[in-house]
């Protein structure tokens, strides 16, 4: 309250003074300033007031000005407008030759824009910018800014132990500096990195303090961020009681916030998930409607997870109509963001190569120094270090080549596979573009003919049929997506459509998983084993003349098992092989491919069983 008194006695001495309008353009900034992580439409309002009374041709306070009204614009649901006014303020400071910190600031606010708008490849490349303007600047906001805002991306793409690094950074730099936001900046996002990673203890040393101090400064955007991150972490130790303890606490702060601002949507898709959780369905549905009617770029989290959990709540109210809409537009978006998660990659990958070659510049200059000061001792270290090799070369030279064979074998049964899964989706994209679309548009034309025969009437429904036929062999052929759908998930739904109704054989699924939850398990890993299942199931069906398949899955903290039983006759693994199939062979490269291995043998009452066993423990780094 003081310090509100005290801004609105300078904008009533600018005014009575009105000596220029920078002053009063100055008095609308320090407004703007305060009401920052108060009232992002208040500073919204001031910033607009600043900019009409100040000099374009004078950095301060014009600059600041358009930074500050681009971060309430973001902060109120509105990306596009506030990444238009960004680039405009980095325009404007080039012209005017502003400080290069600034500059990079507004980068950094350009990335997480682009970040909220699903577009990684382009937030990486304005914080690759940020970085080259920070070099050799001492900056620890900006700096602080910066790698908080890295850590985030980060995080989104669960490289979680890279984020937290990035995070540490951020906390040092922001510890080194007087800018309270950019501390509160910093250590919500390592908390909230903590509590992905499920270090809640050291989650909560990190947040707590911050939320305290937010409710004295009275902050309430801040407030809600780290509460919506206890309830997160609430969430994954199943304390109900502090999970209903804190969404009442927010639930009072949040009508203090705008309705779009990014603080109330982000404590809105972790509520309608924690509400999806305790079975409160429909209450996880209003909030979900509410969310999916949003603009495009609003969301923080990735729409497909959105429409997912929309489909998941539809399901389990048993609405199968509703469910099946939510699924296909899940996988749609999905489809949509696949080119964007491929040049965030490739983005990845080229800032991860200039981070390492900066870093190796320093680590051969520090090289040189040390061995300018201590050549002697050197010289020694490389005659012990030489005899040692002399020692081991035999051995080395061996294991080398034993160690070239295995990757050789292993790369030869990852490109057969990949050769195979290539074929399979243009197969499946021509049945789909190509056929289908021609059978749909005979069949329109069919129907199109003049009434008077009953021709339309018998052809259009066989026409139909085969359409749908060439659909679903397009869909068998497609490769699964695993982005959201778990294993389990996706080999229930499989077994279900491809087993006959009423007829035979019939086919029984079961999983379990003790230890370690279905999500964790490596998409690649999920993958494979998919398709072990559909070859061995395919051709069981087509071949092997069986009245009943049993198939179970089973995951351990180290070994995931699939084991399939059946009481048809036999087939060799050549019979498979001619048959036309994918063959126990192909298989066996699957296999190989992950690790695993594959056996084929008979139970005790002669019916032949399949295990398949692939070893996860060396996979969860």
């Amino acid at each position: 309250m003081k310090t509100l008194f005290l801004l609105a006695l300078c904008l009533f001495s600018a005014t009575r003074a009105a000596a220029s309008g920078d002053s009063l353009a100055t008095t609308y900034l320090r407004l703007s300033e305060h009401y920052a992580y108060r009232d992002a439409d208040s500073a919204r309002h001031y910033c607009r007031l600043g900019l009409e009374h100040a000099d374009p041709s004078c950095p301060e306070p014009y600059l600041l000005l358009l930074n500050n009204l681009a971060d309430a614009c973001i902060n109120l649901g509105d990306t596009r407008e506030g990444l238009r006014l960004l680039q405009k303020t980095e325009n404007e400071a080039r012209r005017l030759q502003y400080l290069p910190t600034f500059r990079a600031t507004v980068w950094t606010s350009m990335g997480v824009a682009y970040r909220l708008q699903e577009q990684p490849d382009s937030a990486l490349v304005c914080y690759r910018q940020a970085l080259e303007l920070l070099q050799g600047e001492e900056a620890r906001a900006e700096e602080a800014h910066l790698l908080s805002s890295i850590a985030v991306l980060y995080a989104n793409t669960s490289r979680l132990d890279e984020a937290l690094d990035y995070a540490g950074r951020a906390i040092r730099s922001a510890d080194l500096c007087d800018d309270i936001d950019m501390k509160f900046y910093a250590h919500t996002t390592a908390g909230s990195i903590q509590v992905l990673r499920g270090e809640n203890v050291e989650a909560v040393r990190l947040i707590r303090p911050v939320l305290s101090e937010s409710v004295r400064q009275q902050k309430p955007a801040m407030e809600l961020k780290c509460i919506t991150f206890l309830l997160g972490m609430f969430q994954r130790m199943g304390q109900r009681d502090s999970i209903d303890r804190y969404v009442q606490r927010a639930e009072t702060v949040l009508p203090r916030l705008p309705e779009a601002s990014t603080e109330a949507q982000g404590y809105r898709e972790t509520l309608y998930m924690i509400l999806s959780d305790l079975g409160r369905y429909r209450e996880s549905l209003r909030i979900q409607h509410l969310l999916a009617a949003q603009p495009q770029g609003n969301l923080l989290g990735p729409p497909d997870k959105l429409y997912l959990y929309m489909a998941r709540n539809y399901h389990a109210l048993h609405e199968a109509d509703a469910a099946a809409t939510w699924y296909e537009r899940a996988y749609a978006t999905a489809d949509s963001l696949h080119a964007a998660q491929i040049e965030a990659q490739l983005s990845e990958l080229t800032v991860k190569y200039q981070t390492q070659e900066k870093e190796l510049q320093i680590a051969r200059l520090s090289e040189q120094r040390q061995k300018e000061r201590a050549q002697s001792l050197q010289w020694l270290v490389a005659a012990v270090v030489l005899l040692f090799l002399l020692v081991a070369l035999a051995g080395w030279t061996v294991m080398r080549r034993r160690r070239a064979r295995r990757d050789e074998e292993l790369k030869m049964a990852r490109s057969y596979i990949e050769g195979l899964e290539g074929e399979r989706a243009r197969l499946a994209k021509d049945l789909h573009d190509g056929v289908c679309n021609d059978l749909l548009g005979i069949g329109m034309q069919i129907q199109a003919l003049p009434a008077g025969g009953d021709l339309p009437g018998r052809i259009v429904p066989l026409i139909e049929q085969v359409r749908q036929e060439v659909r679903s062999i397009s869909h068998e052929l497609m490769p699964p997506r695993f982005q959201h759908v778990t294993l389990d998930e996706m080999l229930r739904d499989y077994v279900s459509r491809i087993a006959p109704a009423g007829g035979q054989p019939q086919v029984s699924f079961r999983s379990e998983a003790s230890g370690l939850p279905w999500a964790a398990v490596p998409g690649q890993v999920s993958y494979e084993v998919y398709r072990v299942v559909q070859e061995l199931l395919s051709n069981l069906l087509r071949h092997g003349r069986a009245t009943h398949v049993d198939i179970r899955l089973s995951l351990s903290p180290v070994l995931l098992t699939l084991y399939m039983k059946h009481d048809g006759s036999p087939a060799s693994p050549a019979a498979t092989s001619r048959s036309g199939g994918i063959g126990l062979e192909t298989i066996r490269e699957r296999a190989t491919a992950l690790g695993g291995t594959l056996s084929q043998e008979n139970g005790a009452d002669g019916s032949p069983q399949f295990y398949l066993r692939v070893p996860l423990s060396a996979r969860k780094a």
